[in-house]
């Protein structure tokens, strides 16, 4: 098909999303970057061409579905690929955007993430938030950390997604894989219906709503270990948002039950690297008593500096992170000074005035 030959071509160009948009010419994202299609390689699509493409590729309850809805969310395989799509309409023109979604296995060590990472699955039961702006990895992340269970430990897993991106192929720990609209009705159904199918790991596409939050943080109290994504740039800010969910009055006790249940929070950024590719930055925040207390007194301004200060029990924040990957050579001064957060500080740590324990695994 015609859609066929261009999601052949961005697989070979190793991009990792295709857009299309009536009447212009289609843009793809390779190692961060937008970059347009070549109209010589392929012009620009008619509203009528890309219906054309969607009846040629889907099923007629599937273009059913894109055409007479706003928006609709769905993944699909192409060769060897798995893509996740977003169809959306643009002044009542049709509009597509697809992710591809690697199918094969991806290990910590693979995606340039510390291996100390493997060290938050080792709690039996808790909440682990993956956070980060869209398109910086949070999901690959996850999924690695998803499959090192898979080959390590004999556990239940259930997945809630909406859609389901990656095909788990089972090795030591058994999976049930569940898609919101499909299988349930919604990420908070999902997860309450979870807890009675005997699951230790619980992973869920991404909370975004009270009620999912709520569910998750209960699967946690109640002895599972609770794996899920949330956009937000910061561990404070990710705390933040899961409180702004909720009302005044009830604040203060979803801070009491985060403060009890939250195991760990990596915030993630993909920075471009030494190689024209990008390496994952991370920010990584576990439980231990100060942490806690700031939670639950909503003291969040409190948790840099104690993460800071608290290398030794895997912790780090993501300037010390930064100045890690410069040290290594993995990226440029000019890269650490562009994405630092506190750029003062940052500074300081590369003219030698602060040091830290090291991060990064030799």
């Amino acid at each position: 098909t015609s859609l066929g030959r261009i999601l052949d071509w961005i697989e070979q160009l190793g991009a990792s999303d295709l857009h299309a948009q009536a009447d212009r010419p289609y843009r793809v994202r390779v190692h961060g970057c937008l970059e347009p299609v070549p109209t010589n390689l392929f012009p620009a699509p008619s509203h009528e061409q890309i219906i054309g493409f969607l009846r040629e590729s889907f099923s007629p309850e599937t273009c059913n579905r894109i055409e007479f809805n706003f928006e609709a969310d769905l993944s699909f395989f192409h060769g060897e690929l798995r893509y996740r799509a977003n169809f959306s309409k643009q002044q009542g023109r049709q509009s597509f955007s697809f992710r591809t979604v690697p199918q094969h296995r991806l290990n910590l060590k693979d995606l340039q993430l510390p291996t100390s990472l493997g060290a938050i699955l080792n709690e039996p039961r808790g909440l682990v938030l993956v956070t980060g702006p869209t398109g910086q990895g949070k999901s690959t992340s996850l999924r690695a950390l998803i499959q090192h269970i898979n080959e390590t430990r004999s556990l239940r897993i259930i997945t809630i997604e909406d859609p389901i991106e990656y095909i788990f192929t089972e090795k030591l720990s058994q999976f049930e894989q569940r898609e919101v609209g499909i299988d349930t009705a919604s990420f908070a159904d999902g997860i309450r219906n979870a807890m009675r199918q005997d699951p230790n790991v619980i992973f869920i596409g991404e909370i975004r709503d009270r009620e999912s939050i709520w569910a998750a943080m209960q699967a946690a109290e109640t002895g599972h270990l609770v794996l899920t994504t949330l956009h937000a740039d910061s561990v404070a800010q990710a705390i933040g948002r899961i409180r702004e969910f909720y009302p005044a009055a009830e604040q203060g006790n979803i801070s009491a039950l985060l403060s009890r249940n939250l195991n760990c929070i990596v915030c993630q950024r993909l920075v471009p690297n030494t190689r024209s590719t990008r390496t994952p930055c991370l920010e990584i925040m576990r439980r231990d008593a100060g942490v806690q207390e700031a939670i639950q007194t909503n003291n969040l301004h409190l948790l840099t500096g104690l993460i800071e200060a608290s290398n030794n029990r895997g912790m780090h924040t993501f300037d010390q992170y930064l100045t890690e990957l410069l040290a290594a050579k993995v990226i440029t001064e000019e890269t650490a000074r562009h994405y630092a957060v506190n750029k003062h500080k940052l500074d300081l740590a590369l003219r030698g005035i602060v040091m830290s324990t090291p991060i990064l695994t030799p």
